[in-house]
């Protein structure tokens, strides 16, 4: 109950900012609704001063509520935890120096005060567009777009009331500038009971009451925000389908598919290569699936039995049962996923998103890792760029053939008709992202961090780390030094003339890497069996 109350201050918070106009405007004989603005209301030496200021105190800390029902009910959903931090944040910034930062009468010298109620009221529009931001990947498509426009419309219609400040403080007439903030105060405000109305129906549509039900209502409540059916329409679903399939018919060698089951759903697992050669597992990059692998393949394949997965919670062929809120329940999938393919110690190499669930992995449970490659792994051993994140979230936002073409040309995975079958596939994969955005539901995202001095010092498996010389997503030759002088048992190498293309780029070449780097014998363990398996 106590969720559903937080949830509801959502609603009160906009309706009393709306109440506070009404009744402040009343008590100010001569005010204008239509060409004065609402922060005037609260101006200093002002006749509604001190009732608006007292409703404001209500509205906001309402709005904190909300915020804190918001970071209650997401369960780990780290978008939905940033949504109500956000909003925390806005309400606590309100309470405090909004109160305390009023602006003065027009025609009066603003001075110090003035300027700090202009820059609270900037930085407070930040963190709100910035929440509406994070919000439109946490729900769908529906509630994407009312997002995108309402941000569209306070946007304008905020710049068209800031081009009347000169005048505001000089004294001066402004017609029509009240009804123009208006329209950008409650464009945005509405969004806040949108926001709360798709929150209870969720909750009320799982069946929720937190008194009487117990964890498993809450169980329910919970999967039903953090994951939705997996594709957004069937017509969605059959349209991603048949690209993937399509994808697969330029498999370079014969292969078997497998279905494992896991706690967390339907693990999708393409295995090639002799039945009796050591175990090598694949873990593609974000959203790629595991046909990204097409290029390597047929050269693993050749002395290992070769497992390309589907990460689970990404686009592909595995389905989806429960969430995977962390680390560690990557960790257990991946576990449950070997154990059905019989596996026991396994060879395990990862690119991008890839490489950091098998860095992860290889932390967490070193005795199931033979060996480990990395693939430029996402994070894990340096911070991603401030750009892939601008880049990635104008992808998530606008998912059209445009954006991601920009997005993976900025990787370094260019469109190339007619060039060679490896930098083609590089296209297939492209595709396969377009559609994954435009038809997957997003999924509670596990975000890859950095790993630790301690953990990488801790890493007791061989491990092999190739970046391109031209990676963009952090400075190569800076996590290559980093991980040469933490991992114990290391070995590292700079690819020329490739950015995080480089399993197209330089398929070869990184194919050479890592099949000398296993074929190495291990120094602390030469005579231990590799796992075998009965796929």
């Amino acid at each position: 109950m106590v969720r559903t109350v937080l949830l509801i201050c959502g609603i009160l918070s906009p309706v009393l900012y709306a109440v506070s106009d009404v009744l402040a405007g009343m008590q100010w004989p001569g005010y204008s609704f239509r060409d004065q603005t609402i922060s005037e209301l609260g101006a200093i030496g002002a006749p509604s001063r001190m009732l608006f200021s007292a409703l404001l105190l209500v509205v906001y800390g309402l709005m904190v509520a909300f915020g804190v029902g918001i970071w209650k009910v997401a369960d780990r959903n780290r978008r939905l935890q940033s949504v109500g931090g956000l909003l925390v944040g806005v309400g606590v910034m309100a309470l405090t120096v909004g109160q305390f930062a009023p602006m003065r009468l027009r025609g009066t010298e603003q001075g110090f005060v003035g300027a700090m109620h202009l820059i609270e009221g900037m930085v407070a529009m930040i963190m709100i567009f910035t929440a509406m931001g994070v919000a439109t990947t946490a729900f769908g498509t529906r509630f994407r777009f009312y997002t995108i426009a309402t941000i569209l419309l306070a946007l304008w219609f905020g710049a068209w009331t800031g081009l009347e400040a000169p005048r505001i403080a000089q004294g001066l007439a402004t017609p029509w500038v009240g009804v123009e903030e208006r329209i950008f105060w409650y464009g945005y405000q509405s969004w806040f009971i949108v926001l709360a109305l798709t929150l209870l129906r969720q909750r009320f549509k799982a069946g929720v009451e937190d008194s009487g039900h117990g964890g498993k209502a809450d169980a329910r409540y919970r999967l039903s925000i953090s994951h939705p059916p997996a594709f957004k329409t069937p017509a969605g679903q059959v349209a991603y389908r048949a690209a993937y399939d399509a994808a697969m018919k330029l498999w370079p060698v014969p292969y078997e598919e497998a279905n494992i089951s896991t706690p967390f759903g339907m693990t999708h697992v393409v295995a090639c290569g002799p039945r009796d050669a050591p175990p090598l597992v694949l873990l593609h990059g974000y959203w790629a699936t595991l046909t990204m692998w097409k290029p390597n393949v047929a050269d693993f394949s050749r002395g290992y039995r070769v497992y390309a997965v589907d990460i689970m919670g990404q686009p592909g062929k595995s389905i989806p049962d429960q969430p995977i809120r962390n680390a560690a329940d990557y960790v257990a999938w991946l576990t449950s996923t070997l154990n059905g393919l019989h596996l026991d110690r396994v060879s395990l190499v990862g690119m991008s998103y890839g490489g950091w669930l098998a860095l992860t992995y290889a932390v967490a449970a070193p005795e199931r890792v033979e060996k480990l490659v990395l693939l430029s792994p996402a994070a894990s051993i340096l911070p991603i760029v401030r750009q892939f994140s601008i880049r990635g979230m104008l992808m998530l936002l606008l998912p059209t053939r445009f954006t991601v073409n920009s997005f993976m040309r900025w990787l370094g995975i260019k469109d190339n008709p007619g060039g060679s079958e490896t930098r083609r596939a590089g296209d297939n994969i492209v595709d396969l992202i377009y559609l994954g955005l435009k038809h997957f539901r997003m999924p509670q995202e596990v975000m890859p961090t950095v790993f630790s001095d301690g953990d990488l010092r801790s890493l007791n498996v061989p491990t092999l780390l190739l970046i391109g010389a031209r990676e963009v997503i952090y400075d190569p030759a800076t996590a290559l030094a980093r991980a040469h002088r933490l991992i114990p048992n290391f070995q590292g190498d700079l690819l020329p003339s490739s950015s995080h293309d480089m399993c197209f780029s330089q398929q070869q070449l990184v194919d050479a890497h890592i099949l000398d780097f296993l074929r190495e014998r291990r120094t602390d363990d030469q005579d231990k069996a590799t796992g075998r398996s009965v796929a």
